[in-house]
């Protein structure tokens, strides 16, 4: 039977374990989902057993900006279930000591929403149920809908703890936006390639002396890391993995960096900006370029085109190598598993609420409405009808328990597509996914105790040593004395238990 089998798990925080990573978010941050919806399932059973009444569920998940007990999908989800369900939040702030107190003391949730974190510190302690056989037994639709690569991100020693819900698709965050209505005026077409790139800022700076080339803060540039082969945080070289820091080619970046900073291309603030302040520059005109994500050019559209009525974005794709090859790490991680706590008595109906939510027209109906009311499909193509799907399932994501990965792929776009600038943002940078896009072979690494203690710091290192070379306080010529140091201070350590994991995937 499928969560039978014994393996070890896969799952874990893409990043987490990752140095020098950048911060994904699955942009949209809210899960979706669609189909032509009808309200409760006609074939939802009565109740938890023959004759009975269900009981009342108990849910404990993250917080949010609204009390989910009195919103729309609450309602809906009782009458398409028949199970009424309480659910608590965490704080917004140091929700961990909240959740560890609310275990310890054997508070009778029935549910946890848990980040990959959360779960992981949750599941070695032994505070949670295993759920295999519940799942095998009420689960039918979850096992539909959840893919069986994924579902060994709920699995530890072998035995399945929890539903896994991934980030709503596979997808391309990073980018490089640009002000395409400056490289209109000056004639000039999207760079392409490294050299292209840097004429492109040279031409800026010199018919625009008072627009800053490219502004930016920290370390990272990922369009340019491409023309370096630096996809992933980690690769694969010869059968290991590799930190990018200790990639041959990062020297050769971090003297292409230094170029831009010493010939003004690039903010002369970069070594002491912070994020907010480089995104300031981009929105009041100073600026013509900022790297940065899809959800990032959407934030920023309405201030922009206050400050700049004549601006237009466009975007910079991951810039080709020498060997003519490019691309760039794609967003492809867990975000919450859904587990039941060892304190619950009610884990039978837990796994058939979640099962229930998970039916192919509950599912939709729950995470998009009715077509033709809040939604409209054409095509495989969702769209929302607006306000009402704000009004209706702008909160849907909060109350997922798992997704059904292959269809739901097409439904979260239902959500983007709510906010134009978003969605336009989202297609500009992903319509060549398949030609761009990597995988990081840690994605979906577990927590590891070295890489936990370590990558904080060596990280902080990398940043202090590029800042230090942009402001010719380092000689790039030291990089291989600061990855002796990086080694000495925990980086050794990171790589041998990074590839001891990994050396159990193969």
């Amino acid at each position: 039977m499928l969560f039978k089998r014994s393996k070890w798990i896969k799952a874990g925080i893409a990043g987490i374990a990752a140095i020098t990573v950048l911060a994904g978010c699955s942009g949209g941050k809210e899960p979706e989902a669609s189909q032509g919806g009808t309200s409760p399932s006609a074939s939802a059973p009565a109740s938890s057993e023959a004759g009975g009444a269900k009981p009342e569920l108990k849910v404990l998940a993250f917080n949010v900006g609204f009390d989910p007990n009195n919103d729309p999908v609450a309602k809906d989800i009782e009458t398409t279930t028949g199970y009424k369900v309480n659910y608590t939040l965490l704080p917004k702030d140091n929700p961990e000591e909240k959740l560890n107190i609310e275990i310890a003391s054997g508070s009778n949730y029935d549910i946890l929403t848990l980040n990959p974190n959360q779960f992981y510190t949750l599941v070695a302690q032994g505070a949670l149920q295993p759920i295999g056989d519940l799942v095998d037994q009420y689960g039918a639709n979850l096992k539909e809908g959840i893919s069986e690569s994924s579902w060994e991100l709920g699995r530890y020693n072998g035995e399945l703890y929890g539903i896994p819900q991934k980030n709503e698709r596979a997808n391309i965050e990073q980018t490089m936006i640009v002000r395409q209505d400056v490289l209109d005026e000056l004639g000039l077409k999207t760079p392409e390639t490294l050299d292209e790139f840097y004429e492109t800022l040279k031409t800026i700076k010199a018919k625009k002396p008072d627009m800053i080339p490219l502004t930016g803060n920290g370390m990272g540039v990922p369009m340019v890391w491409s023309a370096y082969g630096l996809y992933t945080a980690w690769s694969e070289v010869d059968g290991q993995l590799v930190p990018r820091i200790k990639q041959p080619a990062m020297k050769d970046y971090f003297a292409f960096m230094k170029k831009l900073f010493d010939e003004g291309l690039v903010d002369k603030d970069w070594p002491v900006n912070k994020s907010a302040q480089a995104q300031e520059k981009f929105i009041s005109g100073q600026a013509a370029m900022i790297s940065g994500d899809w959800n990032l050019a959407s934030n920023m559209n309405d201030a922009f085109k206050t400050n700049v009525p004549q601006g237009k974005m466009g975007y910079i794709s991951p810039l080709l190598g020498s060997d003519g090859s490019s691309g760039v790490e794609m967003a492809d991680k867990l975000i919450y598993v859904h587990a039941i706590p060892k304190s619950s008595k009610k884990a039978e109906d837990a796994i058939k609420f979640m099962d229930l939510k998970m039916q192919k027209d509950n599912f939709t109906f729950l995470t998009l409405g009715e077509q033709g009311v809040t939604f409209n499909e054409e095509n495989g193509v969702y769209s929302p009808i607006m306000p009402i799907f704000t009004e209706k399932r702008g909160s849907a994501y909060f109350f997922l328990n798992g997704i059904r990965e292959v269809e739901y792929a097409d439904m979260w776009l239902a959500r983007l597509r709510r906010t134009p600038t978003l969605f336009e943002a989202f297609n500009a940078i992903n319509k060549d996914f398949d030609k761009y896009a990597k995988v990081n072979p840690i994605a979906f690494m577990p927590p590891i105790e070295a890489v936990g203690k370590n990558s904080p710091s060596l990280t902080q290192m990398e940043n202090d040593f590029f800042l230090q070379v942009l402001l010719s306080g380092q000689k790039i010529e030291d990089f291989d004395k600061f990855l002796a140091k990086w080694d000495s201070s925990g980086g050794s350590d990171v790589i041998k238990a990074i590839n001891d994991w990994y050396s159990t995937k193969k």
